[in-house]
């Protein structure tokens, strides 16, 4: 009886300490990419973009922030791609091609909890 008794705790020792592991490491089991964003985005009115499409993708807070800081502090209104095409640093840039911002912003923003503070100064689209 007492042999019993102590062969049951063993499992549930045992039981508790497999349940512990599995969610403490249960993250670090996860593999792969985060799964794609489903994006509604307007096809380009004609213009390409001033960087690629990978580029913008991971850059664009970058950008758009080098923007504000050289057009509000230094004045300097005009971006310059290396290939010689000139573009207004303004957010009408960006939404002249991809209209609106509840598609092309906010699903993305929302989806990686972000939240931009463009839209403080900023008249939506």
């Amino acid at each position: 009886m007492r042999r019993m008794m102590k062969i049951k705790e063993q499992i549930l020792i045992f039981g508790g300490l497999a349940l512990f592991l599995f969610v403490a490491t249960y993250a670090f089991w996860q593999e792969g990419e985060a799964k794609k964003i489903r994006r509604q985005v307007a096809k380009s009115a004609g213009e390409e973009c001033i960087e690629s499409r990978e580029y913008m993708r991971e850059n664009h807070m970058l950008v758009l922030d080098e923007w504000r800081h050289s057009a509000v502090r230094e004045g300097d209104r005009i971006h310059v791609t290396p290939d010689g095409r000139e573009f207004e640093k303004n957010m009408s840039t960006c939404l002249g091609c991809h209209t609106g911002k509840q598609f092309f912003c906010y699903n993305c923003h929302q989806y990686a909890s972000v939240k931009p503070n463009c839209w403080g100064c900023h008249q939506a689209q």
